[in-house]
């Protein structure tokens, strides 16, 4: 059976999230762990931000940053900093969003920032990393990890790395509505 509707199909649905798990130090995409050798990140899909997960609801809350990089006002005391990126990990036919406020991810994330930041302006290509490889940590009273990324310099966008429409239209519909100032006798039914 085609599944056009989505969610229809026997198999597990496909998930284009990509996060990380201290406590077998793998990446997973959805229920599956995947092997990550390089990593390409697309800067202008970057967000900072604050975020949690809500166990009542059962969802992943974030609110970002007006501008990457500057701290916006914390939203309350159990909100971590957080980011958002699309990227591409080699052997997974799909581009990812990692978007985390985890120790170990948030972390290396602003590692990884660090070795390719101030050096951006006028490359072409797009910055790139080897993963090296994790090792747990203690923070605190808890554990995490630590991820070890290298920068391997600013490589042609991998044509396989198209970022979804529906990534980019999600924002796209909030701020046109907003600015047009829409109410209910706008909505058609």
């Amino acid at each position: 059976m085609v599944d056009i509707l989505g969610g229809m199909s026997s198999g597990t649905p496909t998930s284009s999230f990509l996060a990380f798990k201290s406590n077998d130090l793998g990446f997973y995409v959805g229920e599956e762990r995947i092997d990550v050798d390089y990593l390409q990140l697309d800067p202008e899909t970057f967000q900072s931000g604050w975020g949690k997960f809500d166990a009542a609801r059962r969802e992943f809350i974030f609110e970002w940053d007006e501008k990457f990089g500057v701290v916006g006002n914390k939203p309350a005391d159990d909100f971590k900093r957080s980011f958002s990126c699309w990227l591409y990990a080699n052997g997974v036919d799909r581009p990812l969003l990692w978007q985390r406020f985890s120790y170990a991810e948030s972390s290396a994330f602003n590692k990884m920032l660090g070795q390719f930041w101030h050096d951006k302006d006028g490359k072409d290509g797009l910055p790139t990393f080897q993963f090296k490889g994790a090792k747990n940590i203690q923070v605190g009273m808890g554990k995490s990890a630590e991820l070890d990324f290298d920068f391997v310099g600013f490589k042609p966008r991998k044509p396989e790395f198209v970022i979804p429409e529906w990534a980019s239209n999600v924002d796209v519909g909030v701020q046109e509505s907003e600015s047009q100032g829409l109410t209910d006798d706008d909505i058609p039914f």
